[in-house]
């Protein structure tokens, strides 16, 4: 799953507000017609429940930016099998409870553009030239929301606007949704859809931007085959990675969300100053949540585990910067040693574990900073042991491998803590800081890495030591120290 932009970790160290769904048992299937209109900036919505009634009907009622969601329902009405109108009550848990009965619901939902452009990426909403449907907070909710509820979707949108999804199309304009809280559309009328090296991969930019779309296209490619090498296989048949600009006005330059939700990558953005900082920020953006299509939306994994999928994604993010020679090797020093300021000045110290429970509850920033520094501390371990043999990908590859469908949905923490516990130099890293909430240290693997940590009046500074050994060589190596010698050696 990662949320807005702040002031944490300045340019590498972006804290997303993402938001995953691992939905697994099966459960309703419905047909629905969602109507958009432009002018009234709201969208009509009836369908009917396939197979059985319901006495009840319930929306999500909240989401990031957006506290009442249900608040842009009204005319709701609900018939039986005749069309015969069913009189209903709003009950005190927000859910619309009926007399008898019903199999058919409609309603009007206000999906105007939200004050709180945090909402972009996360909540659906309509302006004039272009929207985001998201049938999770569009569609009524299964009353269990572990069930998972397929849908036969059709989608009427203005002339000349078009709707760009990963979801099945079988008609002109309908659509097989397997799981409506996965589901992503983009409508509008300025989409344009690119061409990817990959072919599971379909590129859509909407707006204009200082970079061009064969850059987005290029930029997107060369993540996606980095992350392919790490993890074996891809992470589902069709994705969709998508950049918007914000639809609310006078948005700070250089603010963005994002979301990866199922299949798909949305990134919502106000554009950089300058032209070399653009396809710097895009590639940013797209290292953190290109990786989110793997862990955690590909596994099979539940719980509270976003120290993990957040702050392991962090860091290798930033190493794949540094592969990719996109940030200098000095960067990826500087935002680590931000990180470890960050959490050093922390009054409650949690285990990750206990700190990603608590996440929504002001633990977010020990989340990624010490889910960061102990996602280094693991890379460290792995490759100092194995001599440069083995590093913190193999960890994500054992992970996807052992979880990704359809193997049977797992606890996330015990799964990944079972992989560390099973090399010996990781068990110490998994109890002081994953199970345990001791202060980091990390002198002695900085040491052994040939990094310095000075300790001045404004923090902890990392930096490459002047003379290194065989051994402190081989480490820097591996995490990318040399990278811009190799990439000035090429033709």
């Amino acid at each position: 799953m990662s949320k807005v932009n702040n002031a944490f970790f300045m340019m590498s160290l972006v804290v997303l507000c993402v938001v995953f769904y691992t939905g697994t048992s099966l459960g309703q299937n419905i047909e629905a017609s969602i109507k958009v209109n432009v002018e009234k900036a709201s969208i009509s919505i009836s369908g009917q429940y396939l197979g059985r009634g319901s006495r009840s009907l319930s929306f999500l009622k909240s989401g990031v930016g957006e506290s009442d969601l249900m608040g842009r329902i009204s005319n709701l009405g609900v018939t039986d099998e005749t069309s015969r109108p069913i009189p209903y009550k709003q009950s005190n848990k927000g859910e619309f409870v009926a007399e008898t009965d019903f199999v058919r619901w409609g309603y009007e939902l206000m999906a105007a553009v939200s004050k709180n452009s945090r909402a972009a990426a996360h909540i659906s909403w309509l302006s004039d030239e272009n929207g985001i449907l998201m049938l999770d907070d569009l569609l009524p909710q299964s009353s269990n929301r572990t069930d998972k509820i397929s849908a036969t979707v059709t989608i009427e949108v203005p002339a000349g606007w078009k709707v760009v999804s990963t979801e099945e199309r079988t008609g002109l304009s309908t659509f097989h949704v397997a799981d409506i809280e996965k589901a992503v559309f983009l409508i509008g009328t300025d989409l344009r859809e690119m061409k990817s090296n990959n072919s599971a991969m379909n590129i859509t930019a909407s707006g204009q931007w200082l970079f061009t779309d064969a850059e987005f296209s290029k930029i997107a490619d060369e993540i996606y085959k980095e992350y392919l090498q790490i993890f074996g296989s891809g992470p589902a048949d069709k994705i969709q990675v998508a950049i918007m600009p914000f639809p609310q006005k006078d948005v700070p330059t250089g603010t963005w969300e994002a979301e990866t939700r199922g299949r798909s990558v949305t990134i919502i953005s106000a554009d950089m100053p300058f032209k070399t900082q653009s396809p710097q920020r895009l590639h940013e953006q797209l290292r953190h949540e290109i990786f989110h299509l793997w862990l955690p939306n590909g596994v099979n994994l539940s719980g509270n585990y976003d120290w993990f999928y957040e702050g392991f994604a962090l860091y290798q993010s930033l190493k794949t910067g540094v592969a990719l020679n996109q940030i200098r090797f000095e960067d990826f020093l500087d935002t680590l040693s931000r990180a470890h300021n960050i959490d050093s000045t922390q009054q409650w110290r949690r285990s990750l574990i206990e700190a990603s429970q608590n996440r929504w509850n002001g633990a977010d920033t020990q989340v990624y900073a010490r889910g960061m520094l102990t996602a280094f501390l693991s890379d460290l371990a792995l490759i100092q042991n194995s001599k440069g043999k083995t590093s913190i990908s193999d960890i994500f590859q054992k992970l996807y491998d052992s979880h990704k469908p359809p193997n049977p949905l797992s606890d996330a923490n015990t799964a990944i803590l079972k992989i560390m516990d099973s090399y010996p130099q990781l068990k110490p890293v998994a109890d002081r800081y994953v199970r345990g909430s001791r202060t980091i240290d990390w002198r002695v693997q900085l040491d052994a890495a040939g990094i310095e940590n000075e300790a001045g009046n404004s923090g902890t500074s990392l930096r490459v030591q002047a003379k290194l050994t065989g051994s402190q060589k081989v480490i820097l190596d591996k995490l990318g120290y040399n990278n811009w010698r190799k990439l000035s050696r090429k033709p």
